[in-house]
């Protein structure tokens, strides 16, 4: 079976959409696709950052620095970026890891699942 090349910032890789296609399939059929998500909400909720996220959106909308949606989003993607100060909205490290842990489990499933 020949691969794709793509270049990806100057570097070329093999890259096989129909295996990206079958290992996103299996993630969503066998619940892995569920269980990263609740891992990375479970790492966030610990370490206070959903709680963070809806006191900012409230006092922004409250305040009146935002009156819809999208002036809401603008505001707190510049904080989750960290290029807006107070508060803090980065992605805590530990949800990162937690994330990206959860992300290799559920990759090893679907691995043996495409090797049988």
């Amino acid at each position: 079976m020949a691969s794709k090349i793509v270049q990806v910032n100057g570097a070329t890789s093999g890259h096989d959409p129909n295996i990206q296609s079958q290992i996103s399939t299996a993630l969503l059929q066998n619940g892995g696709v569920k269980r990263i998500q609740q891992t990375l909400q479970q790492r966030l909720d610990e370490e206070g950052w959903s709680q963070s996220l809806q006191e900012y959106i409230v006092r922004l909308f409250r305040s009146g620095e935002a009156t819809t949606y999208d002036d809401a989003l603008g505001k707190v993607m510049q904080h989750i970026r960290g290029s807006a100060g107070e508060p803090d909205l980065q992605i805590p490290q530990s949800a990162k890891q937690g994330g990206a842990e959860a992300v290799r489990r559920e990759l090893e499933k679907v691995c043996v699942m495409v090797d049988k």
